[in-house]
C-alpha cells in the first residue's frame, strides 16, 4: 500500500518531538504510536498490538539482539573494573611507580592516548578516561575544562571510527536494514568519510602538541592556573588507592580486545570485515569479565558471587540505552513498512542537487543531534531516512554514512543535555556550562572543515 504523505508523519514527529522535548525515548515512542495507527487503519487497539509485536520482533533479529546484549555487558564489565580499583591502580603506575608523566602537556597527551585506546564504547570511555585523568589533571594544574574537552573528544569519535567497537555493528545493522549489500564493508569504508570524528581526534592531539589554545578555553586555563598555585605529582599520588592494581584494568581490556579480534578473524575466515563482530564482542566481554572475577577471587578481594552481582549492577545501569536501541530498531522497521524513504526520495530528488546532498545531510544531522543530545538516537532517526535517498541520488553509501555518523557525534559533543557531556563533566569535575562553552569553538571549527569537505566531495564523487 502506498501511504504517500502519511508515510512522512512518524519520521517528522520523531524529529520535532526530539527537538521540543529533548528526550529521544518520548520522540521515538510517539513516532511509533503514530506510525502504527496509520498501519492499523486508525484503530487504537490494533495499533498498540502492532507496536507490541514489532518491539518483540526486534529480539528475533540476531544483529539487533547482539548489540543490545553488548551494551548491557559492557556496563557490567566496567562496573567490575571500577570496583576492583583498576582505575586508581593504573594512575599509581603511571605517576608514582612508572614516573612516565612529568608535565601538564604529558598529562594531557596521556589523557588523549587513554581516550583513544579505550574505544569500545563512547560512554564507558568517558567514564574510564575521565576517572583516570582527573588526578593527573589536578596534579599538573590542567583545568577541568581542558581535561573534559580531551576526554569528550576522544570518546565517541574513537568508538565510531573503530569497526570492532559497539558503534560499528550498530551502524552496519541500519545499513543492512535498508537492504544494502555488504553492510559491514560499507560501514568500514565509511570510516574514512567521517571527517568530523577524524578531525576531532587528530585536531585535539595537534592542539595539545603545539600548545594551541584560544577563546574561552584559554581563559579557563589561565584562571585555573592562577587559582591553584603550585601543585605537584604528590596530589596524584595521594589520591591513588593503595589497594588498586593496574592489571585489573589493563588485562581485562587486553583479554576483551584479543578474544574479540580472534573470533572475528575466525568467523570471517581471516577477514575482519566478513567476521561476526557482534558475537566476537560478546565473547570478548564475557571472557574479560570472567577473568577479572577469577582474579579478584584468587586474591581474596571479592568472591565470585559478589563479582557476579557487581557485573549485573553494571548491566542494569545500561537499561536506558538498551531501551533506546529497542525503540530505534522498531522505528526502522516501521518506516520501511510505510515506505517513508521511498516517498521522500522521489519528492526531494526533484528539488535537491545530488552534489550537495551529503553536506546537507551532515548539517541537518548536526542540528538534530545538538537538539537531542544523543548520537545513537540521531543515527537511529536519520539512517532510515537518508540512506534510501542516497541510493536514489547515486551518492556513495560510505560518504553519506560518514556524514550521518559525524553529524551525530557533533551534537554528542556540544549539547548540554548529551549524556556524554554530563558524564564527561562528572568524571572530570567540570561544570557543564563551562564545558560546553569552552569546547564549542573547537567543535565548530572541526564541523566547519567537515562541511566544506562534504561539499567538495559532493561535486567530485
Amino acid at each position: 500500500m502506498n501511504y504517500g504523505i502519511l508515510s512522512v508523519i512518524p519520521s517528522l514527529l520523531a524529529i520535532v518531538l526530539a527537538l521540543l522535548t529533548k528526550n529521544v525515548i518520548i520522540a521515538l515512542l510517539a513516532s511509533l504510536l503514530a506510525g502504527n495507527l496509520i498501519l492499523a487503519g486508525y484503530q487504537p487497539m490494533n495499533a498498540l498490538v502492532g507496536l507490541k509485536d514489532a518491539m518483540i520482533n526486534v529480539f528475533s533479529d540476531h544483529s539487533s539482539t547482539s548489540i543490545i546484549f553488548i551494551l548491557l555487558m559492557l556496563g557490567g564489565l566496567f562496573c567490575l573494573i571500577e570496583k576492583s580499583g583498576g582505575l586508581s591502580g593504573f594512575t599509581t603506575l603511571m605517576v608514582e611507580k612508572g614516573k612516565l608523566i612529568h608535565s601538564k602537556k604529558g598529562a594531557a597527551l596521556f589523557t588523549w592516548l587513554v581516550g583513544v585506546l579505550i574505544f569500545i564504547d563512547g560512554t564507558l570511555s568517558v567514564m574510564l578516561t575521565g576517572s583516570v585523568s582527573r588526578p593527573l589533571a589536578k596534579a599538573f594544574r590542567m583545568s577541568p575544562e581542558k581535561n573534559a574537552w580531551i576526554v569528550h573528544s576522544t570518546s565517541t569519535p574513537m568508538s565510531i571510527l573503530i569497526p570492532i567497537a559497539a558503534y560499528g555493528p550498530y551502524i552496519a545493522s541500519f545499513i543492512e536494514a535498508q537492504g544494502i549489500e555488504n553492510p559491514t564493508g560499507q560501514m568500514v569504508s565509511a570510516i574514512g568519510f567521517n571527517f568530523y570524528c577524524i578531525l576531532a581526534v587528530a585536531g585535539v592531539a595537534l592542539f595539545l602538541l603545539f600548545g594551541i589554545e584560544f577563546g574561552p578555553m584559554k581563559k579557563a586555563e589561565q584562571a585555573y592556573a592562577d587559582a591553584t598555585g603550585g601543585e605537584t605529582t604528590e596530589t596524584a599520588q595521594t589520591q591513588a588507592s593503595a589497594g588498586g592494581k593496574a592489571r585489573h584494568l589493563l588485562i581485562p581490556l587486553a583479554v576483551m580486545v584479543v578474544v574479540t579480534i580472534t573470533y572475528i578473524l575466525y568467523s570471517g575466515g581471516g577477514s575482519m570485515t566478513a567476521g561476526d563482530a557482534e558475537s566476537g564482542l560478546i565473547f570478548g566481554i564475557v571472557s574479560a569479565a570472567v577473568y577479572l572475577m577469577v582474579d579478584l577471587a584468587i586474591s581474596k578481594r571479592q568472591k565470585i558471587g559478589e563479582g557476579i552481582n557487581t557485573f549485573l549492577t553494571g548491566c542494569g545501569n545500561m537499561i536506558s540505552i538498551a531501551a533506546i536501541m529497542v525503540l530505534a530498531y522498531t522505528l526502522s522497521g516501521m518506516i520501511s513498512q510505510l515506505g517513508t524513504a521511498g516517498y521522500l526520495s522521489s519528492l526531494l530528488t526533484r528539488f535537491m542537487a545530488p552534489a550537495v546532498f551529503s553536506a546537507v545531510a551532515f548539517l541537518f544531522t548536526c542540528i538534530i543531534s545538538f537538539s537531542t543530545g544523543t548520537s545513537a538516537g540521531t543515527i537511529a532517526i536519520m539512517m532510515p531516512i537518508l540512506l534510501p535517498m542516497a541510493v536514489s541520488f547515486g551518492t556513495p553509501i560510505p560518504l553519506i554514512v560518514g556524514a550521518i555518523a559525524g553529524g551525530a557525534v557533533f551534537g554528542d559533543h556540544t549539547s548540554p543535555i548529551s549524556d556524554t557531556t554530563i558524564m564527561s563533566c562528572s568524571s572530570t569535575g567540570c561544570n557543564v556550562v563551562s564545558h560546553v562553552k569552552t569546547q564549542l569553538p573547537y567543535a565548530l571549527c572541526f564541523a566547519g572543515a567537515a562541511l566544506l569537505l562534504y561539499l567538495v566531495l559532493g561535486f567530485i564523487l
